[in-house]
């Protein structure tokens, strides 16, 4: 039998790890030149972990969500953290305040739609117009619509590997790794709950080269599909399949 998806709160009892290795964290840039929440954020980062509500990556803290994960609520969002409030983090916070004005991506639930979500970008940098995540019989599948009242176009699918029987009995089955790809079959990247001290960490690596935008799009949409997984709004997506 699969591996059903665990509990947020069991998943989410470790804290991350208290020591950091400095040599891997970017230098620091002189005061006038840190733009505000852009500041420690490592370009070359490729792996994030959630430990509660902050993710991480090997350096550090980098983004913060709203909420914990399997909150019943109608809208998750996700932001930079910035530079002082890393620190803090570091310094041994155990958490900090959500700047609801530096939201870079807003997930909603839609009360009357089915296996559907909704990811809107709030900042300049971030992919503009509205992106509806769905749920299929196989995978995840992300349109874009650029403008009101234009064209969705298709840009990515998330889903298990390998044959459709495969892919279909392990679809809840969170130990078992999912792939993001673009249309043309790339992976851009691959998630899957690592194993760390004793507990299930939702973790993702993303592919080395993309950019800053591709790259926050993506760990958004990553936390809006585990948001679902965990149970988005009142109604998870495997209630509503009856799994």
């Amino acid at each position: 039998m699969s591996t059903p998806v665990p509990s947020y709160e069991e998943a989410n009892n470790f804290a991350p790890p208290t020591t950091i290795n400095p040599s891997s964290q970017p230098p620091p840039l002189p005061p006038t030149e840190l733009p505000p929440a852009y500041a420690v954020v490592d370009e070359k980062a490729t792996n994030y972990t959630i430990y509660g509500t902050i993710i991480h990556t090997p350096s550090g803290p980098a983004y913060q969500l709203s909420s914990l994960l399997d909150a019943c609520i109608s809208r998750l969002r996700i932001r930079r953290l910035r530079a002082e409030e890393i620190s803090r983090l570091q310094a041994g916070a155990p958490n900090v305040s959500f700047d609801n004005t530096r939201v870079l991506y807003e997930a909603h639930d839609p009360p009357f739609a089915v296996n559907e979500y909704f990811v809107q970008g709030k900042q300049s940098g971030c992919l503009p117009g509205v992106l509806q995540l769905r749920f299929g019989l196989r995978r995840w599948h992300v349109r874009h619509l650029p403008e009101q009242g234009g064209r969705a176009n298709d840009i990515m699918t998330c889903g298990k590997r390998g044959k459709l029987g495969r892919v279909i009995r392990e679809r809840r089955n969170e130990m078992e790794p999912s792939e993001w790809k673009d249309t043309d079959g790339t992976v851009m990247a691959t998630e899957v709950l690592k194993i760390e001290q004793g507990g299930k960490m939702p973790t993702i690596e993303l592919r080395e080269d993309l950019d800053q935008t591709c790259r926050e799009l993506i760990l958004a949409l990553w936390v809006t599909r585990l948001w679902a997984a965990f149970g988005a709004g009142t109604r998870s997506m495997y209630q509503q399949e009856g799994w």
